[in-house]
């Protein structure tokens, strides 16, 4: 039975709360057993590891909803273009990649998230054509290691790319369109089965670990793949993490026998419910709003990447009052670092050009609470996590209140989301586990992960290489046509068009 306490630091229990409180915590075999003034008698009695929270504030551990852990090895790869030339330019760089890249990859991107104070994440898992079993145990392995809550949703789809884009085709020349096309996609049954193994060998075996289908956004899927998808999430009891309605283009895509609603479209498969998550979400209609509220579907808000692929703007404040459950993701690690706190500005900082009537932007504790409980309704721990409650996780980041940005101090919520950014994160306990000490991890040798991480990054830039060169000399037409198709006028606008 292991006892810990966090003693004499300011414990803002959740996002209910008003402001923080200095109180001591109690903890016994990874759940919050008390939360006690400090005055009060010791909650357990013999042998408890005391831990000095004295110039800290304990907050709910942070949920990154929406990441690809892959991208840890891309690092300032990324310069900023629209998604889907983005998405042409990572196809590129599609190299097999080992299993030992692929754990080096999630043990640096769980050791950058437990830095700063999120301990739990979906991670939409990139892994070749077909994921494969050894990729997926892999990072399953890493963040074990490591000690993170994540639930891993392999990435797959079988469309030929230039088939999901609202472009014409026939302008491109042609040796693109035939190279373009002939990159065809493996069968469904081939990903399902790497699924049912991987279920087979991970499935309820880490309460920290779990699984989620991920097939990729919608446009890239034939009915066919959804269908198998729907049936398969059915019989397994698991939710999907895809992407939808991230950018205009995907808007322009969406299928007209279902009312021009994507949404609607996953939902004829039984893919819009409470267990499934949709990232991005910018380009939704009133309808798709309304559908998703209904279905109590989860939606991750990921404002850093729209803003730098030019996704545009969701309209955050229209989903809160409706009623969606939303929240926020860093997406990949190739643009910027993995904060959810500076998710949390942006997300509260974009409401406010969204709509002109203040009583719709959303504050700081309303983005605070889409960084806790949103996140932990995404992996299905709502009041199980996202709080410091007795009976709840032990999910919990210490962080230095002792700097100028927390002194002198104002509304805590107001110095959480606008100051911080979790570089001031000092202890992260998982399940009640010290898995980041003094700003360090306690599991992993921190110096040879990184000397491990760059040899394999360097391995994966070198086998790009070709691809990223043929891409160079394609992407201008590729890119025209993309350009144009974003020049299509759409009834629905989430551009922030200056007149």
């Amino acid at each position: 039975m292991t006892r810990r306490a966090l003693r004499g630091g300011e414990v803002l229990r959740s996002a209910d709360a008003a402001s923080a409180e200095r109180l001591d915590v109690w903890i016994e075999d990874g759940r919050i057993a008390a939360v006690t003034p400090p005055e009060a008698a010791p909650h357990f009695a013999g042998d408890v590891e005391q831990i000095d929270a004295r110039g800290t504030l304990a907050v709910p551990g942070l949920v990154n909803g929406h990441t690809h852990s892959q991208s840890a090895l891309l690092q300032g790869t990324v310069n900023g273009e629209p998604l889907d030339l983005f998405v042409i330019r990572a196809m590129a760089r599609r190299a097999p990649r080992s299993s030992e890249a692929a754990y080096a990859g999630a043990a640096l991107h769980a050791m950058a998230m437990l830095k700063r104070g999120i301990t739990a994440h979906i991670d939409h898992l990139r892994d070749g054509l077909v994921p494969s079993v050894e990729g997926v145990d892999a990072a399953l392995r890493a963040y074990l290691d490591v000690g993170i809550r994540a639930a891993v949703a392999p990435m797959y789809e079988d469309r030929v790319y230039l088939d999901s884009l609202p472009i014409d085709q026939k302008a491109l020349p042609d040796d693109v369109r035939a190279r373009w096309r002939g990159l065809e996609r493996p069968p469904p049954q081939e990903y399902f089965a790497m699924m049912d193994e991987v279920l087979g060998r991970w499935h309820g075996k880490h309460p920290r670990l779990q699984l989620m289908l991920g097939v990729d956004g919608p446009q890239r899927c034939t009915s066919r793949l959804l269908e198998m998808t729907g049936d398969f999430a059915a019989r397994h009891g698991i939710g999907l993490h895809t992407h939808l309605l991230e950018a205009k283009t995907q808007h322009l895509m969406a299928p007209e026998a279902h009312g021009g609603s994507f949404v609607r479209y996953l939902d004829g498969f039984g893919l819009v419910n409470e267990k499934s998550s949709l990232a991005h979400f910018v380009w939704c209609t009133e309808d798709d709003i309304a559908l998703a509220a209904a279905r109590g579907v989860n939606v991750v808000h990921n404002p850093a990447s729209n803003l730098l692929l030019g996704s545009g703007i969701q309209p955050l404040g229209r989903l809160l009052r409706a009623g969606v459950s939303v929240a926020l993701g860093t997406d990949g690690q190739s643009s910027a670092t993995v904060s959810v706190l500076e998710q949390a500005r942006l997300a509260s900082m974009l409401s406010r050009v969204s709509d002109i009537d203040p009583a719709h932007w959303v504050d700081a504790r309303s983005a605070f609470r889409l960084a806790t409980e949103g996140g932990a309704r995404l992996l299905g721990l709502a009041g199980q996590a996202g709080r410091i409650e007795p009976g709840a996780h032990a999910d919990i980041a210490l962080i230095d209140v002792t700097g100028p940005g927390w002194r002198p101090r104002g509304d805590v919520y107001n110095h959480l989301v606008m100051y911080e950014n979790g570089a001031n994160v000092r202890t992260v306990l998982v399940a009640g586990e010290v898995v980041l000490r003094d700003g360090r991890c306690t599991r992993i040798d921190e110096g040879a992960l990184l000397t491990e991480a760059e040899a394999r990054a360097a391995e994966l830039a070198q086998a790009a290489a070709p691809g990223l060169a043929q891409l160079e000399r394609d992407a201008p037409h590729l890119g025209k046509a993309l350009v144009d198709a974003l020049r299509r006028r759409a009834p629905l606008n989430r551009f922030a068009n200056l007149g």
